[in-house]
């Protein structure tokens, strides 16, 4: 019921003032009123959805400027007042581990960053579809996307994946 009643503020207070993308984005983490107990799914990822297009910047997490892949995660988590860490290394100590088939959306990826030679944690997104072996992510990416973006986890990322994390209590209730 919480989820439900929050879902329907969230939609209104986002219809009625529809939110810009890109570079004119301006939202504020203490905007939000929810505990992280209370946080959907789908409401992550709206929110999270809003600013695609937010051009990708180096060591960033302000949609004014741009985000890099931590940045943007954590901004998001930050936005519905979960304490997550900034970078993506950083994001292995937090939540709870998931396998990848297991991966619902709302759960955290971690990738190795692009040197075949680490198996260090270096990018991050957020899991938006797992169903089929289609897994998709919302990310900030340096590559030809430039920015926050969904991406499809093709074999390059197959072979860069390292672990799923859960932060979404909801995640955790099974599936009816």
């Amino acid at each position: 019921m919480k989820c439900l009643l929050f879902s329907l503020l969230f939609t209104f207070n986002h219809f009625v003032k529809p939110l810009p993308k890109g570079d004119n984005v301006k939202i504020h983490p203490a905007a939000t009123v929810c505990s992280p107990d209370d946080v959907c799914p789908d409401d992550l990822l709206y929110f999270a959805q809003t600013l695609i297009g937010t051009r990708y910047r180096s060591a960033s997490s302000n949609p004014l400027y741009g985000f890099d892949c931590s940045g943007f995660v954590s901004y998001v988590f930050k936005y519905f007042n979960f304490s997550v860490p900034r970078s993506s290394c950083e994001f292995i100590n937090v939540g709870e581990k998931v396998k990848l088939e297991d991966a619902k959306p709302g759960d955290i990826i971690l990738f190795t960053g692009t040197s075949k030679k680490s198996r260090r944690i270096g990018h991050i997104g957020i899991i938006t579809n797992n169903e089929n072996d289609d897994v998709k992510f919302i990310h900030s990416t340096s590559g030809k996307e430039h920015g926050v973006t969904i991406t499809t986890m093709d074999q390059s990322y197959k072979r860069r994946f390292v672990q799923i994390i859960r932060m979404l209590k909801q995640n955790e209730e099974p599936s009816i």
